[in-house]
């Protein structure tokens, strides 16, 4: 559904007249109500304190509680709550001296851990020994009786028999009832608990009625589906805990054995992530959703864009509206989202953020609103929010950098466009100049380097232009490289921005222009001068204004628990390590994801879960993380969360928020000028869903059915993907896949395939009279696809010798025990016709100008058969 933005009360004009910034640029921000409905006003600290540099502008802020769309009281309103005792059974009575030391501390003492502490005591047994019902119905603090039932669960021998929170019975009463639905929980609050309660009674059901039952458990990323099969084995009955198993990436499964599970009817539950599914039913054509008695989806507000769970979903969409007269209401099986937010996608008016709504609902066919609970007083701490705005950093090594290399390299390349008309044709077109942004600081610079970088490698074929076009690719890295080093300079120290620099000299692409090498190197002990008289005579207000409040909230409260949000990998890196250097009582560690980059550094799983369990264990008391830890990984709650000039979207933040989910939290957010706007955008997008969800749960019955349908028929004809800027083709015999160095063809396009998405198989039986192969060690790929060996191309003909040409063109793969394919790599290739020469930077750029076929699975054994890859 497309965005408007001709709503009367768009979001510039909220913003505008609602978000109001003082007239001085060097104060803090203060949030004005948009209207009655809206969240209570912030409680500033007074005019005097509304500095920069280093002090919070306002605290107390009133967030939203887990009912969305009503708003709840300060967190000392709800401190209050929890210290009165209601009616019912007095807990002065059962716990006797004890209850004073619960009660009386403040914050008061319902935790896990305090409870725990009590353990052997009378009146606690006394207490634990009460039924569910009673316990109900005695009306303790709720946050104690949550508490009271999650220990209880965690003892029972047979798990299966465990009990909700009241909230969670509330809310799960339209899923068990065989309903699809969508689940709005905040974090930290039992949506895992919740599925697995519906799983149970799912399995239960169906097998009592002699039904299909296959339940798919989709997780956004792998960690999490280790997570999830855990609690899922832990509370499902025993019976079936062998029936339970999880398949992502890490399992490097065949598509055969991933067919076999899918359709295997012994296997209850499996946690997958959402591309082995998609992948699944792009390479078999025997895939079916009617295989699936019931699809769960962790963390539903994924489900937009490109996303598989919207590829996903929109096969349950289609097969809804299919029309077949022989489905019955039971051959799709039911759909259950879980999220904390199901957000409003690019929304920019409370119209909008309501259809947006309204169609998420449209994909699960829903027959109400997303379920939520009245209310989670008392079951839900909310942190109080700090905001600390500081100025860019100006110091003498960013300078040095941007005005004497940076300034330097951007004119040589300019030049070197210029001076090569056919360069500058082929790159820039007829008329047009490359211009570099004044400000190097910020994306925008980023941004135009990798574009002009892709330009350039999609015309490096090109004769004449070959050694300019080197020249440029090698010129515009630096460029990057130096972005980034001012990137850290702004947010650590100098010492970890010349850290980085240092690593260039282990980095052989960076030397492949001897000029700008001599550029870096010969002023390389400049830099490093500046460094050590910057970080001597000035720091980083950012650094000092975290340090500050890091050590006032362990001073307060000695045993706190602290996350800090960062954009960068790297910067998680060097941030966990410059902490430690700066007082004893910080012990932080990053926590980052998988992956690699020019720096890198990552984390693979199972470092993770044993950060984790450090974490939860008292090594650590901070972990510096990027978004990998923002949703799902279970984590101890923690007393502060910290983004650092790191404000992202509203679901981030939202996610962020509930992190902090101890009694007397804080939310600390420090950032500058820019984030601060993309703070209040967030803040008023938030307003917008909160109400949109409300809208939609006033809906009658009636309303809300007709919306739902009018939104299914646009999702039948309407896609969220971008349109392709052309039809692709079918390449027939006149296109060519040739060898990018010496330019002899090597087959036809129309002999590839695409199989799993990924992997592009060549069906040509005669390939090896145009390519050798250099044997190697079987090495394991992904998808259970191996490679043995890489193709070299065989050309003789433009050798004055007559030697191969011998560049790598492709990789020898075994694609099944039985069959050997060919696959061209696609840096070692240009893709030819008469018309027009392209070296691809990847498969992608080739499917939008021509078909490639799909490979099913059911064909393998055929194709194997006709085109297998013969050596000769």
């Amino acid at each position: 559904m497309e965005d408007t933005d001709d709503n009367e009360h768009s979001l510039g004009q909220i913003l505008e007249s609602s978000l109001v910034l003082p007239s001085d640029s060097n104060s803090t921000f203060t949030k004005q109500p948009v209207n009655e409905t809206s969240r209570q006003s912030l409680e500033l600290l007074g005019p005097d304190s509304l500095k920069t540099n280093g002090e919070p502008v306002y605290k107390d802020y009133s967030a939203p509680t887990g009912s969305y769309g009503k708003h709840g009281e300060p967190q000392s309103k709800i401190n209050e709550f929890f210290t009165e005792l209601r009616s019912g059974i007095e807990i002065s009575k059962l716990l006797g001296s004890e209850a004073k030391e619960l009660s009386s501390s403040q914050p008061p003492r319902y935790s896990r851990e305090d409870i725990v502490a009590l353990r052997d005591t009378p009146a606690i047994f006394q207490l634990w020994n009460l039924n569910y019902k009673e316990l109900i119905a005695s009306e303790f603090p709720q946050l104690f009786v949550g508490n009271v039932i999650d220990l209880a669960n965690e003892e029972e021998e047979d798990n299966s028999n465990f009990f909700l929170r009241p909230y969670q019975e509330e809310i799960v009463k339209r899923s068990l009832a065989g309903e699809n639905d969508i689940i709005l929980l905040p974090t930290g609050t039992g949506k895992t608990l919740v599925a697995i309660k519906v799983i149970i009674q799912h399995i239960q059901n169906r097998l009592k009625n002699g039904q299909k039952v296959k339940v798919i458990f989709f997780v956004p990323r792998t960690d999490l589906a280790t997570q999830q099969l855990k609690q899922i084995k832990k509370f499902i009955p025993s019976e079936w805990r062998g029936k339970c198993m999880k398949i992502t990436g890490d399992e490097n499964m065949s598509a055969h054995m991933v067919k076999f599970y899918m359709r295997d009817t012994e296997n209850l539950v499996i946690v997958v992530t959402p591309a082995i599914v998609s992948n699944y039913f792009k390479t078999s054509r025997e895939a079916s959703l009617f295989d699936f008695s019931l699809l769960v989806f962790d963390e539903f507000h994924h489900a937009t864009k490109k996303h598989d769970y919207n590829w996903l979903i929109k096969r349950y969409v289609q097969a809804l509206n299919g029309g077949d007269p022989e489905l019955h209401d039971d051959s799709l099986p039911q759909m259950m989202g879980m999220t904390a937010t199901i957000g409003i996608g690019r929304s920019k008016s409370p119209d909008s953020a309501r259809e947006f709504i309204l169609s998420q609902c449209a994909k699960f066919n829903l027959r109400a609103a997303p379920s939520q609970v009245s209310s989670l007083d008392g079951f839900l701490n909310l942190p109080a929010e700090e905001f600390i705005v500081v100025d860019k950093r100006l110091d003498r090594v960013s300078q040095f950098i941007e005005h004497n290399l940076m300034s330097a390299i951007e004119a040589r390349i300019l030049s070197k466009i210029e001076n090569n008309e056919r360069l500058r044709s082929s790159l820039l077109g007829d008329n047009k100049q490359l211009e570099f942004p004044e400000t190097r600081t910020n994306q925008v610079y980023l941004q135009m380097v990798v574009a002009t970088q892709t330009a350039l490698v999609e015309i490096s074929h090109i004769p004449d232009i070959q050694l300019d076009t080197q020249y440029c690719k090698v010129a515009l890295e630096h460029l990057k490289g130096y972005y980034w080093c001012l990137y850290l300079d702004n947010l650590l120290t100098c010492k970890y921005a010349v850290k980085y620099l240092l690593q260039w000299k282990h980095e052989p692409h960076l030397k492949g222009v001897r000029e700008i090498w001599d550029m870096f190197e010969g002023n390389l002990e400049t830099i490093i001068q500046l460094q050590e008289f910057e970080d001597q005579q000035n720091s980083n207000v950012k650094v000092e204004s975290l340090k500050t409040r890091l050590e006032q909230q362990l001073s307060h409260q000695e045993d706190s628990k602290v996350i800090i949000f960062v954009q960068m990998r790297i910067v998680a890196e060097y941030l966990a390590t410059l902490l430690n250097s700066m007082s004893p009582k910080f012990k932080a560690n990053k926590f980052i994801s998988t992956g690699r980059s020019n720096w890198d550094t990552s984390m693979n799983a199972q470092q993770r879960i044993d950060i984790r369990a450090k974490f939860e264990g008292n090594r650590y008391n901070i972990l510096v993380a990027t978004s990998v830890l923002e949703e799902g990984i279970d984590i101890q709650a923690c007393n502060m969360v910290v983004r650092y000039m790191y404000v992202k979207d509203m679901i981030a933040k939202i996610q962020s928020r509930g992190r902090a989910r101890k009694v007397g939290a804080i939310l600390l957010t420090i950032l500058d000028d820019k984030l601060k706007e993309q703070e209040r955008t967030n803040d008023v997008k938030e307003k917008f869903m909160y109400d949109a969800l409300q809208e939609v749960r006033d809906m009658s019955p009636e309303v809300f059915s007709k919306e739902i349908y009018r939104h299914s028929l646009l999702m039948k004809t309407s896609d969220d993907e971008d349109e392709p800027w052309s039809t692709p083709e079918d390449p027939g015999e006149a296109v060519r896949v040739c060898c990018q160095l010496c330019n002899a063809s090597l087959g036809l396009l129309a002999d590839v395939r695409v199989f799993m998405e990924s992997h592009h198989p060549v069906l040509d039986a005669s390939i090896s009279d145009r390519v050798m192969v250099h044997r190697k060690p079987p090495k394991t790929m992904y998808d259970g696809i191996t490679s043995v060996g890489f193709l070299l191309c065989s050309n003789r003909s433009q050798s004055e010798n007559k030697n191969p040409c011998g560049a790598r063109v492709g990789v020898l793969t075994q694609l099944t025990k039985d069959y050997k394919f060919a696959m061209w790599s696609i840096r070692g290739i240009v893709v030819s016709s008469d018309a027009f020469t392209m070296q691809p930077s990847n498969y992608k750029s080739i499917k939008e100008l021509y078909i490639i076929k799909p490979l099913y699975i059911e064909d393998i054994d055929e194709a194997g058969q006709q085109f297998q890859f013969r050596a000769r």
